[in-house]
């Protein structure tokens, strides 16, 4: 079999349409070729082209979610009109917001003006327009909404939990993407709008200079089992004053400290014996430190009794009885809902 003629330069290396082939000369039999695939009507990828980093040796389910999905979403770039962008799901994927993918369709969600761009496709999920202009950015060239609207957006598909997440996310300690004064004036905005209520109550339990999503979880964990809430990211000095360390969530008139333990606690050795010598610094100081792994944010019960343990052997008087684990879903709504919304 003859060797088919090499690809146009414009074509390589990225996701393309027939349109686009066409147009630089090439013919409908080169199209079919086995060194081009057609992941969906219309568009066409060069064999080999990878769009998107390669898995990771140990990619937990939601990471690989999130890969194959924004795969997806390049595929569709090809033939999205400039008028739309990513948004919703896709967006958060995009923003790698604080989220388990694997819990939601694997459908690309893509807001768009024009009736035409929303046309019904399978694998595709398109919302009209706000009624107010809605801001985009570029992330590693896909056109999606600003993190912010991107947030507002999700109100009605995620729980209250993921929302709060993404919140504290938006806001944390380190390169945050918003302000709380933004996060305010949009949720203000958002007035109306289905999901606006529980974005509300979202807004109401975001607190900024977080670290992680797992600190969110066992913050709300927490406040919901009755407990007073957690200073986030205080530092923590010894009896003389000098500095030991920053506390995730700390309960600075009992010396409690809570933390999370990530994986780098347990894969990086300097890391493991750093936080060795500090907690053995903040127990000479009188503290008592709380510490937990990710099996222990999900057992809200688990996580509330160890603190109010801690809290009531430095003199916390008690605490209320516990207030029913909801998890973040709203009664209304299941999680994973995926309708056409705005």
């Amino acid at each position: 079999m003859r060797t088919p003629p090499d690809l146009p330069l414009p074509l390589r290396g990225r996701a393309f349409t027939v349109h686009e082939a066409r147009s630089l000369g090439v013919g409908r039999e080169r199209l079919r070729r086995s060194d081009v695939v057609a992941p969906i009507p219309g568009v066409r990828v060069p064999v080999g082209v990878r769009l998107g980093p390669s898995p990771a040796p140990d990619e937990a389910p939601w990471d690989r979610a999130r890969r194959v999905h924004l795969v997806a979403a390049r595929h569709e770039a090809a033939r999205l009109p400039s008028s739309a962008a990513f948004s919703h799901i896709t967006a958060a994927a995009a923003h790698d917001f604080p989220m388990r993918m694997s819990r939601y369709s694997a459908r690309v969600h893509v807001t768009a003006p024009s009736d035409s761009a929303r046309r019904v496709r399978r694998g595709l999920i398109v919302h009209p327009i706000a009624r107010d202009l809605r801001r985009v950015t570029q992330v590693d060239g896909l056109t999606v909404t600003h993190p912010i609207d991107t947030w507002c957006a999700l109100s009605a598909i995620v729980t209250l939990d993921e929302l709060v997440a993404i919140g504290d996310y938006l806001v944390k300690r380190e390169n945050p993407m918003a302000t709380m004064d933004q996060l305010n004036a949009a949720v203000h905005g958002s007035a109306g709008r289905h999901g606006a209520k529980v974005l509300r109550e979202a807004l109401a339990l975001v607190r900024p200079r977080t670290d992680s999503s797992k600190e969110t979880e066992i913050r709300l964990h927490l406040v919901r089992g009755g407990l007073p809430e957690p200073a986030i990211n205080l530092v923590i000095h010894d009896r003389a004053g000098r500095r030991i360390r920053r506390g995730d969530m700390v309960y600075e008139d009992y010396k409690v400290l809570v933390e999370y333990d990530g994986e780098q606690h347990r894969t990086d050795s300097d890391q493991y014996d750093k936080d060795a010598d500090h907690v053995e610094r903040m127990t000479h100081a009188g503290w008592l430190v709380v510490r937990f792994r990710k099996n222990h944010a999900r057992n809200p019960s688990l996580v509330v009794g160890r603190v109010r343990a801690a809290l009531r052997a430095h003199g916390y008087p008690g605490a209320p009885p516990l207030l029913p684990f909801t998890n973040g879903f709203r009664r209304d709504e299941g999680a994973g809902s995926d309708q056409n919304r705005s």
